[in-house]
């Protein structure tokens, strides 16, 4: 019997791709459609944020229906939900019908986003968690990268070249659809709804190298008595909720609001030439970050979670700041230094950590609506980004808004020193019962 485990990365990684080449290729999808529908800044602003707006509700609910139900019934509902918002954004006659599929296709991403942290979490072993989450977090910057070529590619076919690009997300979507068949249940929640039977079955799926008596330990490692919600309640649990939270929300309110507006700021301030150097220049970021996740993918079980969210959120901070004075005096090279600066801090910290910390740290009863919370509160201040972006770039000036997004950045990094549990090499029931401690 193949392991599973490889196969449940794999399904978690190609999930993460989906989301990243949807939300960027929004990026792409904005020059030509702006044109061609002559966009309105209030417009522009509710377009890039009603995919947000659906990963939100789609968090708080798939968190929840994941710990309900399990990890295995949630795998492909998500899925058709996307394909359907994807075609209805591909055949949009109007913007109240784009701003319905772009809803659609964000609920579907919210639906799964709690999903695939928790594969991750409870599919891995304690001293390769961080590397796996490396590895997911590193394909969503892939689906990113692809989608922004494909857009590149896609911007000559035309003014409705923007419909091509909303629909070739449909090809990752299929794609995951067929990945994520035989998947088996998570042997975590199984133990801890008392079906044993079945997490043995389970467990022999994903670690078939295991003995009988090696698979009895480990079950009975998993055996640690069900909580209820109102732990969170308690200070240890709340603090660990803050962290969870909190961080996740600063890197959405600047990551994404960057991340979508990015190549339109570098087009209307005069540092790309046309859209498709934008869209290209925009690309070349993306691999900064990309690289920035290649960096730690083999350090991060041995570095630890918290130093390098704090050192990511550090060098976003400094970037952007940077960004602001060198665009205030048109200091070309100066503002791609710095924002290469932004790219890696995002990269070798926050973009792989918040979405770690979110699950790990957590027990198994409560850990995907732990994740379904971040993921809803993140994609809250994602939302407010991307509508008051164009706004008040247009009222401030783009040095004025980087300036704010770099004290965002820098009360992510206050919060992840004052409030951090370092979850390196520990299981996640040794994280569990350390907070039950205090």
């Amino acid at each position: 019997m193949a392991d599973s485990r490889g196969h449940a990365l794999g399904a978690a990684m190609l999930g993460m791709l989906l989301d990243g080449y949807d939300l960027s290729i929004m990026a792409v999808v904005l020059l030509p459609l702006s044109s061609a529908w002559h966009l309105q800044a209030t417009e522009t602003g509710i377009l890039m944020a009603m995919a947000l707006l659906g990963s939100l509700i789609g968090g708080l609910f798939g968190g929840f229906f994941t710990d309900r139900f399990g990890r295995r019934r949630l795998l492909f509902p998500n899925i058709f939900l996307y394909v359907l918002g994807a075609l209805i954004s591909a055949f949009s006659p109007d913007t109240a019908a784009l701003f319905a599929g772009r809803f659609i296709t964000g609920l579907a991403i919210g639906l799964d986003y709690p999903l695939v942290a928790t594969i991750v979490a409870e599919y891995s072993q304690s001293a390769q968690r961080g590397n796996r989450f490396a590895r997911v977090n590193l394909a969503w910057y892939v689906g990113a990268l692809l989608s922004t070529l494909v857009g590149w590619a896609l911007l000559s076919t035309g003014p409705d070249s923007w419909r091509w690009m909303l629909g070739s997300a449909i090809v990752p979507a299929l794609a995951l659809l067929w990945l994520r068949r035989g998947l088996p249940e998570s042997p975590r929640w199984l133990v801890r709804k008392g079906q044993h039977q079945q997490a043995e079955e389970a467990l022999a799926q994903l670690q078939p190298a295991y003995s009988p008596a090696q698979r009895q330990a480990e079950l009975e490692s998993f055996q640690i008595q069900r909580q209820s919600w109102r732990i969170l309640l308690r200070k240890a649990w709340l603090r660990r909720l803050f962290l969870s939270v909190f961080p996740w929300f600063c890197l959405d309110v600047v990551g994404l609001g960057i991340g979508l507006y990015f190549p339109m700021v570098l087009r209307d301030n005069g540092l790309a030439s046309s859209n498709a150097a934008a869209a290209a220049i925009n690309a070349a970021f993306l691999i900064i970050s990309a690289l920035g996740i290649v960096f730690i993918v083999s350090r991060l079980d041995r570095w630890g979670r918290i130093p390098l969210q704090s050192a990511g959120f550090a060098l976003m901070s400094l970037g952007l700041a940077v960004f602001a004075l060198c665009s205030w005096n048109h200091w070309i090279m100066g503002v791609y230094l710095a924002a290469a600066v932004y790219s890696f801090g995002v990269g070798i910290g926050p973009g792989v950590t918040v979405f770690a910390l979110a699950v790990e740290i957590f027990p198994t009863e409560l850990r995907a609506s732990a994740a379904g919370l971040a993921t809803a509160l993140s994609r809250l201040g994602a939302f407010f980004s991307a509508v008051l972006f164009p706004i008040f770039e247009k009222s401030w000036g783009i040095p004025l808004v980087l300036v704010f997004m770099s004290v965002v950045a820098l009360l992510g990094l206050l919060a992840t020193l004052i409030y951090g549990v370092e979850s390196r090499m520990k299981s996640l029931e040794e994280l569990e019962n350390l907070a039950a401690k205090n």
